[in-house]
């Protein structure tokens, strides 16, 4: 799609949305409006409106509309965002900044928060986005209240408590694939006195796999067989005291995730081509929703986790405590030469451990001074296994193998154990100048520190290396803001803030460590809602300075990653949400994000051994489209009988590329539009309710990521494609 039709559709979906929602006519004289969203994006809560920072806060109710169940649906609500599925790891982008290293000595760019708690690891994204009170996403980087790997932004996921009322909710679900899934809740009191109060919320999900694998006896890919449970107890012991205690587990089992092979594959006699046309393997199919692997495919992965939050009201101040512990254990076994020969196949478990505390202490009253203040620690230990096997029929007849336990030869690979420790102290104030203008400074101290004792064997090795990693980073972020209320419901911000992401280093042995990365912020915006609370229209508009640009490439046949130069992000967001008269609800987000490198050299990685120099700048940084846009509508139609809502959530993104290289021919996905539809009646008891939902009406193929390969071995770019048209039917109920 050319700039110019880019721009006349914005211009068009901008102008038919601003027409839709800001005639005065279509303002009704009734006494609804718009819900308000509490948050606690600053560490104290606050109406969404009246944070001076671009975030998107959406209550339970809307993420039941959007059909939103997971972070790649998120996307889809969020201006600026992007999600793509690595393998079971997340790699989150938010205006441009995100995670190119995803392996145990790499962060995310993105931080991913669950109930306060800092996720470390990239598969947390599969979290429950069940039972939630809210989710909010601050975009920009968060160097002083989030600090940890937080230049992109934050994601938090804050789950409903516990309350004082019997209840609960059963829902079942049936759907396209052989869908089925089973979600409940279930909250009561647990003494006379409501002092101690338990809540249970979980789901059940097995779905056959949309990869359609030919090799006979193979099963399919990208299925999905995965349970998670939360469990929690609060108790309030005084009127000033309350703790809860919330206990997470969660399973995901099956064949795992699919990697097609791209284009006529095999296609030469390169090394692992010609060992694939020696087993006489069929070329790759052609339609993307089909697969052909050798059947080694299963992964069992699991995470489980407790935190203790501790709120003690001291009247002028508050002291709240984050204690928790979470282990995220990732076992798959894939193939890796996508195809029913036996050449390669990747062998990874992974088993993280992390401690973490948090201790807050912040100001309570309505005085002009506003502050929080807060120590974080976390001490993470990570062990992994990661190894290139086959069963004597691919490379391992060529290449030199070792026995590390496994059931097959290993040619290549490497047994790790890292340990990573991170300190946090930070403090934020606001001062309230006068009634209506609020000036906002923070500053944060960050170090972390890690070590790795390694195993590694090369491919043409003939006997593994033994050596020890340790490297540590640390800064000083900082947050400068203020914010004027020209009326009492509109709001106009400005602020400047850095972000730090600590370095890290990969499992080789000359390998070295590469450097921290930082952002240096600007942002101004606006916050405003009219006619009686029943519009709201949200602007905000950035510069980002962004430099050493973590980024992985290839390097004489083995990965690397290396610092970038520099890199400008500008950007305009603008978010819209409207009640025109009660029955309806409106809303539509738009993002334009211009994410280049200004200065970055670097060799070839898909040209083999040449080394060939070149110059990327100007190239669009990676998962960064231009172009972005949402649109939903809900109506709901009363009846004496019950009530039924429509829905619909339509998509747009502009192209985008999977790497710096920005490559049409290899990583790059075209534009593309998804639409969402749901209808749903409950009675009018509200104790029933049934729902038909259909996602992907399109059947868009859409890459969620792409990876090339270097061709010197014969390697072929491998797509992981986002899931195709669905449908489902689920029916609930309440007690």
């Amino acid at each position: 799609m050319n700039i110019l039709k880019k721009r006349k559709l914005v211009t068009a979906i901008l102008t038919g949305v601003s027409g839709l929602l800001i005639t005065p006519s279509s303002i009704a004289d009734d006494s609804f409006m718009l819900e308000e969203i509490i948050v606690t994006a600053q560490k104290r809560a606050e109406s969404v409106q009246d944070v001076a920072a671009a975030i998107t806060a959406l209550s339970s109710s809307m993420l039941d509309a959007r059909g939103i169940t997971n972070v790649e649906s998120l996307v889809t609500s969020v201006p600026g965002m992007h999600f793509s599925q690595s393998g079971s790891d997340s790699r989150i982008t938010v205006r441009g900044i995100g995670t190119e290293q995803t392996t145990s000595t790499g962060d995310p760019g993105v931080a991913f928060h669950i109930d306060g708690v800092y996720q470390s690891r990239a598969s947390a994204g599969s979290a429950l986005f069940y039972d939630l009170e809210r989710v909010e996403v601050l975009r920009g980087p968060q160097g002083t209240l989030y600090g940890r790997n937080a230049t992109g932004g934050s994601i938090n996921l804050i789950s409903k408590r516990p309350n004082e009322e019997l209840e609960g909710k059963l829902e079942l679900q049936v759907g396209s694939y052989n869908q089925k899934r089973v979600r409940g809740v279930f909250n009561t009191p647990l003494m006379d006195d409501e002092s101690l109060m338990l809540r249970i919320s979980g789901q059940q999900e097995t779905r056959d796999g949309y990869l359609d694998n030919l090799t006979p006896g193979a099963d399919d890919l990208e299925d999905r067989d995965a349970m998670n449970l939360r469990t929690q107890l609060l108790y309030l012991p005084t009127d000033h005291l309350e703790v809860l205690l919330s206990m997470n587990y969660s399973t995901d089992k099956g064949a795992g995730q699919g990697y097609v092979a791209l284009g006529d594959y095999p296609v030469d006699p390169r090394p692992i081509n010609a060992l694939i046309a020696a087993q006489s393997a069929p070329q790759n199919p052609s339609d993307p929703w089909e697969i052909r692997t050798s059947g080694l495919a299963k992964q069992d992965n699991d995470r489980k986790g407790a935190t203790l939050a501790v709120n003690w009201d001291l009247g002028n101040v508050t002291l709240k405590s984050i204690s928790a512990w979470q282990t995220n254990v990732v076992d798959s076994l894939t193939d890796g030469d996508f195809s029913s020969a036996d050449v390669l196949n990747e062998n990874r478990y992974q088993s993280s451990e992390q401690y973490s505390q948090e201790l807050q202490l912040s100001s309570a009253g309505d005085g002009p001074w506003e502050w929080v203040t807060g120590l974080y620690a976390m001490a993470e230990t990570t062990d992994v296994d990661y190894w290139i096997t086959d069963k004597g029929q691919g490379l391992s007849r060529f290449v030199p193998t070792i026995d590390v336990g496994l059931a097959d030869p290993s040619s290549f690979g490497n047994t790790t154990k890292v340990n990573s420790d991170s300190l946090g102290v930070f403090g934020q104030t606001s001062y309230r100048v006068s009634e209506d203008f609020k000036l906002t400074a923070g500053l944060r101290y960050s170090k972390d520190k890690k070590s790795a004792d390694i195993v590694r064997k090369e491919f043409l090795a003939l006997e593994v290396d033994t050596f020890t990693k340790e490297s540590s980073w640390s800064a000083v972020t900082w947050k400068l803001g203020a914010d004027w209320w020209v009326t009492e419901d509109s709001m106009l911000y400005a602020s400047l803030s850095t972000g730090f992401k600590s370095g890290g280093f990969l499992q080789q042995k000359n390998d070295v460590p590469y450097d921290e990365e930082e952002v240096l912020a600007w942002e101004i915006g606006s916050k405003n809602r009219f006619f009686d609370d029943r519009l709201q229209a949200n602007v905000s508009a950035f510069f980002y300075e962004y430099t050493d640009m973590q980024l992985r490439t290839i390097r004489d046949l083995t990965s690397a990653v290396q610092n970038a130069g520099e890199a400008e992000i500008k950007g305009l967001e603008i978010e819209l949400l409207a009640r025109p008269f009660e029955a309806l609800e409106l809303s539509a987000a738009f993002a334009y994000t211009d994410a280049k490198f200004v200065s970055y050299t670097d060799d070839d990685p898909l040209d083999g051994l040449a080394n060939t120099p070149l110059d990327l700048s100007g190239n669009d940084l990676a998962r960064s489209p231009d172009y972005t846009a949402n649109l939903s509508a809900a109506y709901t139609w009363q009846f004496a009988w019950g009530s039924l809502t429509s829905s619909v959530n339509y998509y747009w993104s502009d192209e985008l590329y999977f790497s710096a290289y920005n490559r049409k021919d290899v990583d790059y996905q075209d534009s593309y539009q998804r639409t969402d539809v749901n209808v749903t009646f409950n009675s009018a008891d509200q104790i029933w309710y049934v729902s038909l939902a259909a996602r992907n009406l399109e059947n868009a193929e859409v890459a969620s990521n792409i990876a090339p390969e270097n061709t010197t071995l014969g390697g072929s770019p491998r797509a992981q494609w986002q899931e195709p048209q669905t449908v489902s039917l689920t029916a609930g109920y309440h007690f």
